[in-house]
């Protein structure tokens, strides 16, 4: 095990009818302004009506903005940004999932920030301080409820980018399964391989040692093996949504990723394939992910195959085969879920391969992304080529 600083802060309510607590936890510390942030979408407005009911209740001013979009947008943080400085808001509450949290977390960098906040996701600027920021959690599937990352889309430039930083983790967030339930069956997959996926990204490392890390993501991947489908079909058991809940958290959090190096080739590709052609985060995962495993699994094959085995139940007498199967099972789950498994599926117009690799985020020190295998430029058009094909 690698050394390691690992801190997770957020105070976590979870468990029914969490959200009811929010007015006196938040007037417990003190917080007199919040910026309620969100969708806007009808389902919401039962939950919205019940969490400005509790705030109010404790004499807290409740602002909102709306409009929250997949990939959220720069354009939408900018203006929450203004809300905010002009308010005076001490606190930001997105209520929803991945994208309304990510698009929160800038709006409280923003706002503390003397300047344009898209300085902070280019490099010209740096998070120093945020507003406190809060979740109510609707879609757990970025782990970004507990998460020190956000990640913008600036569909002036088409770009997708990322910003990491202590002050962007949650302070508090309130968790009810009950809250997932009339999530469409199409939501739910995408957060299912979302959450796989940032737990492979961690697994498939270059590290040979086998340890509580490393079991502690096989039990989590196979947790999700065995009720990822019984979620979908039923939306309303709260013990396969409450697993999905806490599986997002502890995913994306670095519980199961500390003391080791990282790999996050796909979700690099994965990212870049949203902010061209605006596609659903989870879908671009499950469309890589096959073809990423097939690329670079020759650099491991032990790990691929213990991967199989423990994730999947696979023991074959040749290693190498085992960790083939392993990954035909990895594309047979996610077509279980009704995930797409390659880039035909995404129905893309006008595809450009080599457009697609030269926009990702290479590391500028090597010209590479991924860890267990390190790709260039070529290695992902290849990928991309593969996932095509199919």
């Amino acid at each position: 095990m690698l050394d390691f600083e690992h801190q997770v802060s957020t105070e976590f309510v979870f468990g029914k009818n969490a959200e009811l607590k929010i007015g006196e936890k938040l007037s417990g510390y003190g917080f007199k302004k919040v910026l309620a942030h969100h969708t806007g979408d009808d389902f919401l407005q039962p939950l919205l009506a019940r969490i400005k009911g509790e705030l109010e209740k404790n004499n807290i001013e409740v602002f909102e903005l709306d409009g929250v979009e997949p990939n959220p947008r720069l354009s939408l943080v900018r203006k929450g940004v203004e809300i905010a400085r002009e308010e005076e808001i001490d606190f930001v509450l997105a209520v929803g999932g991945g994208s309304t949290i990510d698009s929160a977390k800038a709006i409280a960098a923003g706002a503390r920030y003397d300047g344009d906040v898209w300085d902070l996701f280019t490099g010209k600027g740096k998070v120093e301080s945020a507003l406190k920021i809060g979740v109510v959690l609707t879609y757990p599937a970025s782990g970004s409820e507990s998460g020190n990352v956000s990640v913008i889309n600036n569909t002036e430039t088409n770009e997708k980018i990322l910003i990491s930083s202590r002050h962007l983790a949650p302070m508090i967030t309130f968790m009810n399964p009950e809250l997932t339930y009339t999530l469409p069956a199409f939501l739910t997959a995408n957060g299912v391989v979302d959450m796989f996926s940032h737990i492979c990204e961690r697994y498939f490392s270059p590290a040979t040692y086998i340890g509580v890390i490393d079991r502690m993501a096989e039990g989590a991947l196979r947790t999700l093996v065995d009720i990822g489908v019984k979620a979908i079909k039923n939306p309303e058991d709260y013990r396969y949504r409450a697993e999905l809940m806490w599986i997002g958290t502890i995913a994306q959090n670095d519980t199961l990723g500390v003391g080791r190096v990282q790999d996050w080739a796909t979700h690099v590709i994965g990212n870049e394939l949203s902010a061209l052609y605006d596609i659903t985060h989870g879908m671009t995962l499950s469309a890589i992910m096959p073809s990423w495993m097939r690329y670079v699994y020759q650099n491991d094959i032990p790990r691929f195959a213990r991967y199989a085995e423990k994730v999947f139940d696979v023991k074959l007498e040749d290693e190498e085969k085992q960790a083939l199967e392993g990954i035909r099972k990895t594309e047979e789950f996610f077509v279980s879920l009704g995930m797409p498994v390659n880039l035909k599926e995404l129905f893309i117009k006008n595809l450009d391969i080599d457009k697609l690799a030269a926009s990702v985020q290479y590391n500028p020190a090597t010209n590479t992304i991924g860890s267990i295998r390190k790709l260039d430029i070529n290695d992902v058009k290849n990928i991309l080529t593969m996932a095509y094909e199919g």
